[in-house]
């Protein structure tokens, strides 16, 4: 009976470190705001020139990824260096792509991943005017630079790979890149969190795509959502959900999923500046932005603590 006492205690004093630090982390923080939206405004600035893969904006964007994922203590996770090049054909055009990938390392699975992507390519000009993709998807990448900054604080257990992914517009072009020469074993990648579009929502619901396909995410992500700032929803991924409301195949994270990595995608519903020249920074809901990213926090350090292998057992 003593044994039993000591283990309940022990697994308590765990519980409690494990979401030491949450009620901060999940509630309104000036200062993440701030620099959330700071990294937008950069990304989605008018000499961005819409981040076209190929183009002078998007080398600049690109630059621009690689000194913050160095000051914020990530390591160079391609092959050699900070990018992964790749080519693809258009409609008969040849274009040249490339992705950014920086690494945490984990402290006791080091070995094993997750993988955090999101894409930094947009439409580039337009009829003369600048696609800025504040939301789609400036808002994704500026949240990759505030994970790596609360991982920087608390290591954690398994690497955390953060790829900013080019050519998605052009059909998942970089994702696709990535896992055919992933910088380490594809099957040592044992979950991808994609972020494509998560800073504007009128309604406040956030979407987690994937549960569906990986059953054992529901429960982590459950906890999840019962301390969300904002509404944490599931679905848009069953097999009743048709057409464009079916988001499994939607974004970068279809790319992993075909091959085989189980997948959490966090988005929310197109709203009227989708894919048009006024998706601008002014036109995001800081307030739901800060907290949809303080909700992916809290679900990458959940799965974090989670033996990630039995993720694709049912």
């Amino acid at each position: 009976m003593q044994r039993l006492r000591l283990a309940a205690l022990a697994g308590l004093l765990l519980a409690t470190t494990a979401c030491a630090g949450l009620p901060n982390l999940l509630s309104p923080d000036g200062r993440r705001a701030e620099r959330l939206m700071a990294d937008v405004r950069v990304l989605a600035a008018d000499d961005m020139q819409g981040r076209l893969v190929g183009t002078e904006g998007s080398a600049r964007a690109r630059r621009y990824i690689i000194r913050r994922f160095a000051e914020l203590g990530l390591q160079p996770g391609a092959a050699g260096g900070w990018t992964q090049g790749f080519a693809f054909a258009e409609e008969g055009a040849e274009f040249a792509g490339t992705n950014v990938i920086g690494v945490a390392r984990g402290r006791s699975r080091p070995d094993d991943y997750i993988v955090v992507t999101a894409h930094y390519d947009h439409m580039g000009v337009v009829d003369g005017e600048v696609m800025n993709g504040a939301d789609d998807n400036a808002s994704g990448v500026a949240a990759l630079f505030e994970l790596a900054r609360q991982l920087r604080r608390r290591r954690p257990e398994h690497s955390v790979l953060f790829v900013a992914l080019d050519a998605e517009e052009q059909g998942l072009k970089g994702a696709e890149a990535f896992v055919r020469s992933p910088p380490v074993p594809l099957d040592r990648l044992r979950l991808n969190i994609n972020l494509d579009m998560i800073s504007r929502s009128d309604s406040g619901e956030f979407w987690a795509v994937g549960t569906t396909q990986y059953p054992r995410l529901r429960p982590p992500l459950e906890q999840v959502a019962r301390r969300a700032p904002v509404k944490l929803r599931f679905g848009r991924d069953r097999p009743e959900d048709k057409g464009r409301d079916n988001w499994v195949d939607l974004s970068d994270q279809a790319a992993f999923h075909a091959a085989g990595v189980p997948f959490v995608y966090f988005s929310i519903d197109d709203h009227p500046d989708y894919h048009r020249p006024t998706d601008d920074p002014e036109r995001m809901h800081v307030r739901f932005y800060q907290g949809a990213v303080a909700t992916v926090l809290d679900a990458l350090r959940t799965f974090d603590r989670m033996d990630l292998r039995t993720l694709k057992d049912r």
